[in-house]
């Protein structure tokens, strides 16, 4: 019988009538039974020596309803000593599932079986053993998927894997829960799309007992393959092992200890923590680790946050160790590592860290110190020698007074670097500083291009970075070619991204000719020259836009223009062999004299628009003769695809043009 305690209104009618061939048969029809987590409507059960059925108009367990639950036995026996049914079938809302079971009424023993699709089978076994009540449930190619509808709200759905396992209950003075569950290609995911997981194979085992209003509980979780994203951790199965132990009740689950254990990295320990099982977050933890090996550590750990962004792909060296890091009230609070000979390099070259060691006591609130050391560093090709970086922390307001950073033959000066936390604009930070003397010889060499000679040096009044931009306020000044070069309105979207866009104008002031073109091997003109480049822009360090004049600057000097430089200026001219009327010039004379060049090229849309000193019938002047024989150079082409000229001007560094000139 039910006890009061178990039932809610029940109304009960039995009734015994004659069955088949003189059989007796037993019907009892119950209103309503209740137990904890189940409700029972409209409930009866009807029993002979052969028969068993019981129905029920519904049925709630665990906040799941089920309407029209009958159960029939294909063959009952019903004995003093034992209660069996065979080939039993429980029929739901139109669906059907084998069952079947067997109960020992003397000894108090149950084993029921079900079997929810083709090849699942799940099996209670209750019985008393050493006299332990023990209740076990088994499953073999259990469906996750099924499983779904039984997670409470909330939490995460499973939609596909199969798991087996085995899950025991030990009724004694100390009751206790233990098991082992085994799950393969399983996957998970909830309506926000914050926690999910996909592929995932993981045995796990467990044991709880109760503790008052709560459970206390060990595990070990072993997982092999698959991935799991679990708001703001992303992580892969590299075969990690994690051992735990806390408690849990209705509101939260606490880890007391946890040491995991990470294949080829290293382990971390974790303390204090507090899972919201309502809210879904952790609320408070406490992690710590040996050393860790940098480069699985990033492979493994840290490159899936970084896709899309300039560190999705470094080479790694070196170690580190985490002393502590701190969460409180589900925000960190404080993280505090050590870093030894760490170095890290973008594949792409764009940007590398050699020899970072020193310790990073960084908190939420109060104000910390860093003291970094680096061996060297490289930014979009440019090197930058040892130095040691004195960093004041305060939440995510970073502050560097002023440091010096060796720079080829020269150092970088960097006054008040200071950032701001990042908002939806992103991180902002700025400095201001200065470039000492260095030589433009190795300047220029370091970025692989023609050695210049000369020195760059400049005062800069403020660099600043927000939406994802570089600027830079005030000059930059350049002393190269025995002449001024003044770069303004310098900006640098994206600088460490695939595509880094480059904005500037450039302002160029009696730059030595003979020095310049003697660089590109373009022949040589002696004299002087002046050039703008306004609204420069660069993608991808390709120029796609500008506005450039480039003309002979004003006042006396020599002019003199090789032949081989002719030769060239022709050739960027585009000019065609109708115009070589008086090439004949070019076997008796050297050099000859001019009274002024220049160039202009208007480029949008992958087109040059050019120019020269002066505009003619045919086109325009390159370089307007003076003396005898007067000589000047025609381009005969305005508009000419940026990709050809380009072409034209490898071909003149090959040596392989020849001029047509008048």
């Amino acid at each position: 019988m039910f006890s009061r305690a178990e039932r809610a209104g029940w109304l009960v009618a039995c009734a015994i009538a004659p069955g088949a061939a003189g059989a007796i048969e037993f019907t009892v029809s119950l209103g309503a039974v209740e137990a904890p987590s189940f409700q029972a409507k409209a409930v009866s059960v009807s029993i002979s020596d052969k028969s068993f059925r019981l129905a029920a108009g519904e049925v709630v367990l665990l906040d799941r309803t089920f309407r029209k639950v009958n159960v029939t036995c294909g063959a009952f026996r019903f004995e003093p000593d034992r209660i069996e049914c065979r080939d039993g079938v429980l029929d739901t809302d139109g669906s059907r599932m084998p069952v079947a079971f067997s109960w020992y009424p003397k000894k108090s023993e149950l084993d029921l079986t079900a079997i929810p699709r083709p090849k699942e089978t799940w099996r209670l076994e209750a019985k008393t053993v050493g006299g332990v009540r023990r209740s076990e449930v088994s499953v073999a190619n259990g469906s996750l998927a099924n499983l779904a509808a039984w997670i409470p709200g909330g939490l995460p759905r499973t939609s596909a894997g199969t798991f087996e396992g085995k899950f025991v209950i030990d009724s004694s003075s100390e009751q206790s829960l233990w098991g082992q569950v085994a799950v393969r290609g399983a996957a998970f995911s909830d309506a926000s799309g914050s926690h999910a997981g996909e592929k995932l194979d993981a045995v796990l085992r467990f044991f709880a007992q109760p503790a008052g209003a709560a459970w206390r509980w060990n595990a070990t979780l072993e997982w092999t393959g698959g991935e799991v994203y679990w708001l703001p951790i992303y992580q892969r199965a590299i075969g990690q092992e994690l051992r735990a132990e806390g408690l849990f009740d209705e509101r939260r689950i606490a880890v007391a200890r946890a040491t995991l254990k990470l294949p080829g990295i290293g382990d971390m320990e974790a303390a204090g923590v507090d899972w919201d099982r309502k809210a879904g977050r952790v609320l408070n933890a406490n992690l710590r680790s040996g050393s860790l090996d940098a480069q699985a550590f990033y492979k493994q750990v840290l490159q899936p946050h970084f896709a899309g962004t300039a560190f999705s792909d470094l080479k790694v060296g070196g170690a580190l160790e985490i002393a502590s890091l701190r969460m409180r009230d589900a925000e960190l609070e404080a993280v505090d590592v050590t870093l030894r000979d760490l170095s890290f390099e973008d594949v792409s070259h764009r940007f590398a860290v050699v020899g970072a060691s020193g310790r990073l006591p960084w908190h939420r609130t109060e104000e910390t110190r860093l003291d970094l050391q680096l061996k060297g560093a490289e930014a979009l090709g440019i090197p930058f020698g040892a130095t040691k970086l004195p960093v004041t922390m305060r939440g995510m307001r970073f502050r560097l007074e002023q440091v010096e950073i060796p720079l080829f033959d020269g150092k970088l000066t960097m006054k008040g670097f200071a950032t701001d936390p990042p908002g939806e604009e992103d991180w902002r930070w700025s400095f201001s500083g200065a470039v000492t003397p260095l030589s433009m010889e190795r300047f220029t060499q370091a970025l692989g291009w023609p050695m210049m000679h000369g020195v760059i040096g400049a005062e800069i009044p403020r660099v600043s970075y927000s939406r994802s931009t570089l600027r830079v306020a005030g000059a930059l000044v350049f002393k190269v070619f025995d002449g001024i070069v003044e770069v303004r309105n310098i900006a640098l979207a994206d600088p460490f991204g695939k595509a880094p866009r480059f904005a500037a104008d450039l302002a160029m002031k009696d730059l030595d000719l003979d020095l310049l073109t003697r660089t590109f091997s373009f022949g040589s003109i002696k004299g002087r020259v002046d050039a703008d480049v306004a609204g420069l822009e660069l993608s991808n360090w390709s120029p796609v836009k500008f506005d450039i004049r480039v003309r002979s600057s004003a006042g006396e000097y020599p002019r003199k223009i090789s032949q081989k430089a002719v030769e060239n200026i022709a050739a960027l001219g585009g000019a065609t062999a109708a115009a070589a009327v008086q090439r004949l010039f070019l076997r008796f004379f050297e050099q000859f004299d001019y009274e002024k060049l220049g160039w202009t090229c208007h480029l949008e849309k992958g087109v040059c628009r050019m120019g020269g000193v002066e505009n003619t019938a045919q086109g325009y002047v390159l370089v307007k003769g003076a003396g005898v024989p007067a000589l000047s150079v025609l381009g005969y082409n305005r508009e000419v695809n940026w990709e050809v000229l380009l072409e034209r001007m490898k071909r003149i560094a090959q040596d392989n043009v020849r001029a047509v000139v008048e």
